[in-house]
C-alpha cells in the first residue's frame, strides 16, 4: 500500500485501536487532559507526510492520526489470556505428526 487512504477508515480505526490498548496499557491511566495537551504541537507542525514502522505512509492524515492518539485514554485495556488459556493456544498449534 502507498498511503494510509487505502485502507478502509473503520478498519484502520479498528487496528490503531487494537494496537494501542495491547501495546501501550498504560495510557488509559494517564491525565487525559495533559496526554491530549501534549499532542497540540505535533498538530500545530502539520506535517504533510508521516511515515511509520506501523502504517503505510500517511500523507495530509496528522488529525486523524492525533485524533485517534487522543482518544485512547478512553478506550478499554486491552486483557491478553491468561497463562493456562495461553498453554492451550499453544499446543493447538503444535504440528500434527505425518
Amino acid at each position: 500500500m502507498d498511503d494510509i487512504a487505502a485502507i478502509p477508515s473503520d478498519d484502520l480505526l479498528a487496528g490503531q485501536r487494537m494496537w494501542v490498548t495491547a501495546d501501550s496499557p498504560w495510557v488509559s491511566g494517564v491525565d487525559q487532559s495533559r496526554f491530549r495537551a501534549s499532542l497540540e504541537p505535533l498538530r500545530k507542525l502539520n506535517p504533510p507526510l508521516i511515515l511509520s514502522t506501523h502504517l503505510p505512509p500517511a500523507r495530509g492524515a496528522i488529525a486523524q492520526l492525533l485524533d485517534m492518539l487522543a482518544a485512547a485514554p478512553d478506550y478499554e485495556t486491552f486483557v491478553g489470556p491468561d497463562q493456562a488459556a495461553l498453554e492451550q493456544m499453544l499446543t493447538q498449534m503444535e504440528p500434527v505428526p505425518a
